[in-house]
């Protein structure tokens, strides 16, 4: 009796199983059960379109969106060569931004003077490379410290929903600015600041 049991209620499980599959894995020709409709079925004077030219009147988000081509956004020009120099005009009010965001984000690990030894380097993260005299940095595009920034290298994580666009530029001007307080020479400074260090 209990075997009679247990087969008839495995038939049921079974059964019940293959019926739930109709609908999803078989071809039917009849159309699908649908308990909630929603907005599948609702009435429409015409279809959908997408409209490519923005409506008179328009106001964009933010005005910086107006800069944002693809080479102010991306670092990169049209052909996906890196930008060469920041896009943007470089002003004491650039650099001075530049300087506040790198401070917040990127000193923790790379220092406030761009040397690599941070309070999370002293204790064991792999050291970053030193921004104000790595060759290889220096010698780099801008658009190349734009994109780290923006995507994140090796060990370094992608800041681009952390950093805007316009904070990641200025914070590539101030990098500069660092590498410049390492290696300038003389002959680069301006003829008031010769006077100065005479």
């Amino acid at each position: 009796m209990k075997l009679r049991h247990l087969l008839l209620l495995s038939v049921i499980c079974l059964v019940t199983l293959l019926s739930g599959c109709q609908g999803r894995a078989w071809l039917s020709k009849k159309p699908p059960f649908h308990p909630n409709p929603n907005m599948d079925w609702q009435a429409k004077n015409r279809a959908q379109s997408l409209s490519l030219t923005a409506p008179e009147g328009t106001v964009l988000h933010s005005p910086s969106v107006l800069k944002q081509s693809s080479l102010y956004a991306t670092g990169r020009q049209r052909d996906g060569a890196l930008v060469t120099r920041v896009p943007v005009p470089v002003d004491s009010k650039l650099l001075t931004r530049g300087q506040d965001r790198y401070n917040i984000y990127c000193a923790t690990c790379h220092d406030k003077s761009g040397s690599g030894n941070a309070p999370v380097i002293k204790r064991g993260f792999v050291p970053p490379p030193h921004l104000a005299t790595d060759q290889r940095l220096i010698e780099s595009a801008d658009g190349y410290l734009f994109d780290v920034i923006t995507n994140g290298v090796r060990n370094m994580p992608a800041y681009r929903k952390q950093i805007s666009i316009d904070d990641r530029w200025a914070i590539v001007a101030y990098v500069r600015a660092l590498q410049k307080t390492k290696t300038a020479q003389y002959s680069e400074l301006p003829s008031l600041m010769k006077q100065r260090l005479k």
